[in-house]
């Protein structure tokens, strides 16, 4: 390089003058960025690179307002509204570069304004189209236009076109294309319809006796129905079926929302049963849901309405509402309508209507009622004495021809003049014969007058007494005599042997025995003995004969002479008697001054249950069933179902070192899938409190057959229930069988389950 200044500062002159002519950016790139384009006054205009999102391209942004689209050309169409815009605006002479589409705003009143989020159609080209958009009435509408650029800036809209949708004329429909379901509620009146010009055959009125023609809503005259209702009325799933009618109950001051479903003829005092499925949300704020039959006169008049309805459902689950309504004087028709009243929030779903005519005179005196629900009968004053209907109260009143002889009430009781029963009876779930297990009395016995002699120290039989024994009973066996003697001195010696089911001997087994000092020539005897009835004991069950003996002891003089006898005024007897089912031997030898343990005593008690529930699929608690008790088999929604029912209290502590005797379980069985009654398998379970889960023990179980409906039974279960470790019964006949699906109550209902045990302590 030179040294001195001047050729220094030349070259770098020349340098300069090089850099600054040459290209720029002949090799750069934007590595993950953007490049940002601002205009004059420093506004961003557009971003070229990469996006916030993550893509790539050019976006313009805070492009300015586009212009007004010019006034649109609006064609009404069957239906519906065609719209064209000519791809002019009012307020420019051409598109702007950055305009996106036009979109088209079909609106209910003149002055509102536009929702650029929620046009009902748009249109793509700048230079003008049309598009045709269908509505669901035949009111007054309005049509305007809004451009909107590639920023998402809206334009002012335009000026607003009225026209309202065509109706169809005779030109539009061709042959067979209007079909049952496509005519609206009402639409068709007398005036429209030639005479002669509708037969018998050309009729739809309902389904069977169902006057509603789409009770399930899935037809196309529901469609119809919903489509012409307004925005408020939809469809959602329905109860066991494809859809239901949905109703938004959305509304700013309280509103009846009315949906009509049918008009039938009814005459002045017909009954109509009507019914329905609602689904109600949680939110739901109305006066009350319904199923109505507007009650009205040839001319139209409102004369008054028939409702079912409920006011306070449980949200979340289908419930039915039903009801029966008599026809006022003067209707010629009715409309059937759903509806909620007086609602501001939440929604509803319907589904399942029915409205069925009941048969019968409602004019008051002797008559019978038919309809959906079952039978009713009234006597000549008008009053109800016979109700056979599913879903309310049922009695029956019999009569011999003029007055009230029995009756079957409402709650259960029942009273007749006599009653003759072939089967058991049953008294709150025991059976009468084993209710009253008390003594029996006297099973066998003999009265005797002639004597019978002995000698001293010689044995000899006197009388045998047979009887048969039943295992599980307590007997008394008593002799009482007189005995004469021909010389004072010794004792008498009365033995009671048994030869069981043979024939008894002076050698036979010695059940018991009574001594009496010979003190004078004539003395009254007496031998008693008390045992329980046991394959071991002394009176064993079945045939028992008995021997009486008796002879003078080694005390008394020689020679002398001993006779039992009886005579007139003072006979003889011997008698066998029960005394009622066996008790438990539970005495302590005391010698009065002893420390020696507290007695045990044979306890029964009973405990209420603290807890019960069912579980579907014998898995999870199913709480749509509360505390009653669901088992056996109904449906693929529930499976196989279980239930427990846990009794607390003392329970566990008065079983603890008891020595028990029996247990009993009192369960009441409301439902049977069959009529003719159920099969109940039980089973114990250990669980303190109602699990999550369902478990049982699955060792050991008591099958109970034949449990009839609406009855309880106490059930022994001593076989399955280890005191120990188990505090409650599991229902769990785990089969698909019908025969074992039932329903019993739980704890709260009618007849809550109970545990009976009996036990030494």
């Amino acid at each position: 390089m030179p040294t001195d200044i001047g050729t220094r500062l030349a070259r770098l002159e020349r340098l300069l003058r090089s850099t600054v002519r040459a290209p720029k950016l002949v090799n750069a790139s934007i590595e993950s960025g953007a490049i940002d384009v601002y205009d004059e006054s420093g506004s961003l205009r557009a971003v070229v690179g990469q996006q916030p999102d993550g893509t790539s391209g050019v976006v313009a942004v805070n492009g300015p307002r586009p212009p007004t689209p010019s006034v649109p050309e609006v064609e009404p169409v069957l239906g519906g509204l065609r719209i064209t815009w000519d791809g002019s605006f009012a307020d420019a002479a051409a598109a702007p570069l950055d305009l996106s589409r036009v979109q088209v705003h079909v609106l209910t009143s003149a002055s509102m304004v536009p929702d650029a989020r929620w046009p009902t159609a748009t249109i793509e080209a700048a230079s003008g189209a049309s598009v045709t958009v269908a509505v669901n009435h035949y009111g007054s509408l309005w049509v305007r236009l809004v451009a909107v650029n590639t920023s998402g800036a809206p334009s002012i809209p335009s000026d607003a076109v009225h026209t309202t949708a065509r109706r169809a004329v005779s030109g539009d429909l061709g042959n067979a294309v209007v079909q049952q379901g496509h005519i609206a509620v009402g639409a068709i009146t007398t005036p429209h319809l030639a005479v002669g010009s509708v037969t018998p055959d050309q009729l739809a009125v309902g389904q069977g006796t169902n006057l509603v023609p789409d009770p399930g809503f899935e037809g196309a005259a529901t469609a119809n129905v919903v489509a012409a209702a307004g925005p408020a009325w939809s469809f959602a799933p329905g109860n066991r079926s494809g859809v239901g009618v949905r109703l938004d109950c959305t509304a700013d001051t309280a509103t009846h929302f009315t949906l009509p479903l049918a008009a039938v003829p009814v005459l002045a005092a017909s009954q109509l049963f009507l019914g329905v499925d609602i689904l109600a949300s949680e939110n739901l704020t109305a006066q009350a849901l319904k199923i109505l039959a507007r009650w009205e006169t040839s001319t139209g008049e409102v004369l008054g309405y028939g409702v079912a309805e409920s006011t306070a459902l449980k949200a979340g689950v289908w419930q039915r509402v039903t009801g029966q309504v008599s026809a006022p004087q003067g209707t010629t028709r009715a409309v059937l309508c759903l509806e909620a009243s007086a609602a501001t929030a939440g929604w509803c779903v319907f589904d399942n209507a029915e409205v069925h005519t009941i048969f019968g005179d409602a004019t008051g005196g002797a008559r019978a009622e038919l309809g959906p629900q079952g039978l009713r009968l009234f006597d000549e004053d008008g009053e109800e004495v016979v109700s056979l209907v599913s879903g309310q109260a049922n009695y029956l009143t019999l009569r011999d021809g003029t007055t009230r002889v029995a009756a079957i009430g409402s709650t259960g009781d029942a009273s007749f003049q006599d009653l003759n029963v072939a089967g058991k009876v049953t008294i709150g779930g025991d059976d009468l014969t084993e209710l009253y297990n008390g003594p029996r009395g006297i099973v066998a016995m003999d009265w005797m007058a002639a004597g019978v002699k002995t000698t001293t120290g010689t044995e000899m039989g006197y009388v045998e007494l047979a009887f048969d024994a039943e295992e599980g009973r307590m007997y008394r066996v008593v002799y009482n005599g007189t005995a004469e003697c021909s010389q004072t001195g010794g004792s008498l010696v009365l033995r009671l042997r048994t030869g069981y089911a043979t024939a008894p001997l002076i050698s036979s087994p010695q059940l018991q025995e009574a001594r009496h000092p010979l003190t004078a020539t004539r003395r009254d005897v007496r031998l008693e003995m008390v045992s329980p009835c046991a394959p071991n004991d002394l009176i064993r069950p079945g045939r028992n004969r008995l021997l009486l003996t008796f002879n003078s002891d080694s005390g008394a003089p020689s020679g002398q002479q001993v006779t039992l006898t009886g005579a007139k005024g003072r006979l003889g007897h011997m008698t066998v008697e029960d005394i009622g089912e066996q008790a438990p031997d539970t005495g302590v030898y005391n010698t009065g001054g002893a420390v020696v343990p507290d007695p045990p005593v044979k306890v029964q008690r009973t405990y209420k249950a603290s807890w019960s529930g069912s579980y579907a699929n014998r898995s999870g608690y199913n709480s749509y069933y509360g505390s009653q008790m669901v088992a056996g088999h109904f449906s693929a929604n529930n499976g196989t179902q279980a239930a427990l029912v846990g009794f607390g209290g003392s329970l566990a502590k008065d079983l603890d070192g008891a020595k028990l005797l029996k247990v009993e379980v009192y369960l009441y069985a409301n439902h049977w899938y069959y009529a003719s009654g159920g099969t109940a398998v039980l089973k114990a379970h250990g669980h303190a409190s109602r699990p999550a889960k369902f478990t049982a023990d699955q060792s050991g179980s008591k099958t109970v057959t034949g449990w009839a409906r609406a009855s309880g039974r106490w059930v022994d279960i001593t076989s399955i229930f280890d005191s120990t470790k188990f505090r409650g019964i599991a229902i769990d006949p785990n089969t698909t069988n019908k025969t074992s699906y039932g329903k019993f109550d739980g704890v709260g209902n009618g007849h809550p389950p109970a545990l009976r045990v009996t036990y030494i302590k």
